[in-house]
């Protein structure tokens, strides 16, 4: 064998057959060195391509073309083991955990919102006592019957890991109507509650995908099978419980109107906003979001970045003013 086919041979033994430099130079009646000699020449040749696929950097790539896509000032994606909601949301929670964890400052006031990647954020949140941090709910969050939004254990965790004072806003998302939300809301402890809300300086959220399975259909609230199947046709999604279309739009101002709690204009209006937020059932409703300007962070997962950067389209213009 001349040199070439023997560092093919070689090459073809370590590399396809996994055998080992002393086990080749045995078979083939080589030495060690000559061995060794031969796989570099292999590679020198061009025979043998070497390709590194570090999955960390993969996912700062991916990162990094979702945030110019959206013009965002940071993205950050977990690493969910498998396509599975249960799976990704906890890498998420994590993820934002660490991220929170790492920005918060002393005389800071955090608005949490809920839903299960932020519950996941605040139990995998580590202790970190700082001074004068308030942590307040920027949207109502209880339920009229058995089924919990986790709002009051998210905003005791997130409390308890931070030192801070917690404000809890004991009130449903949603009212029967604009005229009793009106009054509860002139209370003065709930007036100043939601002022706390409106002047954080970080806020964190996620949306929800607008479906028969929504969660917040299923809290009690009075919602019309009407306004139901009208919100399931035209609404894209919700951010703290307020519904919008694929333009940005609010879908219903009487919906909106009995609604507790931030605003999307007040919402834009917090310095910091980290949404959260990933899985397929939500790509419409995390895209127009982000179209919209709602956020300056993005944390989500690898399975959600990749179906976002290959479903939606380039846009000029934000819908959301």
């Amino acid at each position: 064998m001349d040199k070439k086919e023997q560092s093919l041979a070689v090459a073809r033994l370590y590399y396809e057959s996994g055998r080992s430099q002393q086990d080749i130079a045995q078979d083939l009646g080589l030495s060690r060195p000559t061995v060794s000699r031969l796989l570099h020449y292999a590679r020198e040749q061009g025979f043998v391509e070497i390709t590194i696929h570090d999955p960390a950097e993969s996912l700062q790539r991916l990162a990094e073309r979702m945030q110019r896509r959206y013009g965002l000032h940071r993205v950050y994606i977990a690493p969910a083991p498998m396509e599975e909601l249960a799976e990704q949301e906890k890498a998420m929670g994590e993820k934002t955990a660490e991220f929170l964890s790492g920005i918060v400052q002393d005389g800071m006031t955090i608005g949490i919102a809920w839903g299960n990647v932020l519950y996941e954020m605040a139990k995998a949140l580590r202790p970190r006592f700082l001074r004068d941090v308030r942590v307040v709910q920027l949207k109502g969050g209880m339920s009229l019957n058995q089924n919990s939004t986790h709002a009051y254990e998210i905003l005791e965790r997130v409390t308890q890991a931070f030192g801070a004072r917690g404000y809890y806003l004991p009130l449903p998302v949603m009212f029967d109507t604009v005229q009793v939300k009106n009054i509860v809301e002139e209370d003065r402890g709930i007036k100043n509650i939601l002022d706390i809300g409106r002047q954080a300086d970080i806020a964190v959220f996620t949306v929800g995908a607008v479906q028969k399975e929504s969660q917040l259909f299923h809290l009690g609230y009075y919602i019309t099978d009407q306004e139901k199947a009208m919100l399931e046709e035209k609404a894209v999604g919700d951010v703290c419980s307020r519904f919008y279309d694929a333009d940005g739009k609010i879908v219903d101002p009487s919906i909106d109107a009995r609604t507790v709690g931030i605003s999307l204009p007040e919402l834009k209006r917090i310095p910091m906003r980290i949404l959260a937020a990933g899985g397929r059932h939500k790509l419409r409703a995390i895209e127009a979001a982000l179209r919209g300007g709602l956020a300056d962070v993005f944390i989500t997962d690898a399975f959600t970045a990749r179906a976002i950067l290959a479903h939606e389209k380039d846009t000029l213009s934000s819908p959301w003013g």
